[in-house]
């Protein structure tokens, strides 16, 4: 087995053609640059060069050698820099997924504060829908996500997963039709939704199995083996407790699966649906009302990646998240 190092040698002696000269380049003594060109001549059984006490110079087989290993060398070379690159450096393209409006005006901020400080870093947004969980992530369609703790609680995430500090909060409502009797309310309290209809997300086509113990999160495993942490059953467990989705009852578990889907479902009264606070304001329209939910717990965002995929990039864009936050009570709002 030819060693890299050996190779090295062979390919400067090829360039300098004097071993001298090879030596001091390669930082290594005459006799070592002696012993290894022996080496070689021994492993492929003929002579590289041809040596006197004036001159160096290749015999044809030496030739017919450094013009094969040169150019894969050099490539060899070149792959390693770039993922050094890409591990250590911040320049290149990083994709972020959304899911949401605001969230993606958000995303952009802290691209945008991002480039200031790495112009070479360009940062490409993907929305999500509600039924991807981290299946973006592990299918490399994306780098980083920007999600909430009822779309993927931390404490479901896998270990493969890292996850960011908590971004920001924000309290819930629910939205309902502008024909709804809640509509008319200035509060619902939790309790109150085991009531009514609340809408799920559709869990991810080619799903084989959901495993969850009661009133957890749902884990979707799907016949590939790929996971979607996205609980569709969250909203029951979560704003409905004490309710289980069999309890519901036949006709009473209508599921949607993107957001527009949602917005038509709720307005058209087919149920309803618990929604950040930032839908009010980015997703108004008149035939949804907006009602806070008392008694609930509230959104937390943060930022998810693979920990396998975790670089400079990756931890340069969660802190200009950060930090845009920190200067931005309100980042949902800010406009700059």
């Amino acid at each position: 087995m030819v060693e890299r190092r050996e190779i090295e040698i062979f390919l400067t002696v090829g360039e300098e053609l004097h071993f001298g000269r090879s030596a001091e380049r390669l930082h290594v003594s005459v006799a070592m640059v002696s012993k290894t060109v022996q080496k070689l001549e021994r492993s492929v059984g003929a002579a590289l060069f041809e040596r006197t006490s004036r001159r160096v110079a290749f015999t044809a087989i030496g030739r017919r050698l450094f013009e094969d290993l040169r150019p894969a060398h050099q490539e060899l070379l070149d792959a390693f820099a770039r993922a050094v690159a890409s591990g250590r450096g911040v320049d290149g393209v990083l994709r972020v997924g959304f899911l949401g409006t605001a969230t993606a005006q958000f995303v952009m901020r802290a691209a945008e504060l991002l480039r200031t400080r790495h112009p070479g870093c360009e940062v490409r947004l993907h929305e999500s829908r509600f039924g991807d969980g981290t299946a973006s992530l592990r299918d490399d369609v994306i780098g980083v996500l920007l999600i909430d703790n009822f779309a993927v609680p931390v404490s479901t995430l896998a270990p493969d997963h890292s996850a960011g500090p908590m971004l920001f909060r924000e309290a819930p409502m629910l939205a309902v039709s502008a024909r709804h009797p809640l509509a008319r309310r200035e509060a619902v309290e939790v309790t109150d939704l085991a009531r009514y209809e609340v809408l799920r997300p559709r869990a991810p086509s080619g799903q084989a199995v959901r495993t969850s113990a009661p009133g957890q999160a749902s884990r979707w495993v799907a016949r590939d083996g790929a996971e979607w942490l996205f609980a569709p059953w969250q909203a029951d467990s979560s704003f409905a407790p004490g309710r289980s989705p069999a309890d519901r009852g036949a006709g009473r578990s209508t599921e949607f699966g993107s957001i527009q889907e949602m917005w038509a479902l709720v307005g058209g009264g087919h149920g309803v649906f618990p929604v950040p606070s930032h839908a009010s304001v980015y997703d108004a329209r008149p035939d949804v009302a907006f009602v806070p939910i008392k008694g609930a717990p509230a959104y937390e965002w943060r930022l998810i990646w693979l920990s396998a995929a975790d670089n400079n990039r990756v931890r340069a864009f969660s802190e200009a998240a950060c930090d845009y936050v920190a200067a931005h009570p309100d980042p949902l709002t800010a406009t700059a």
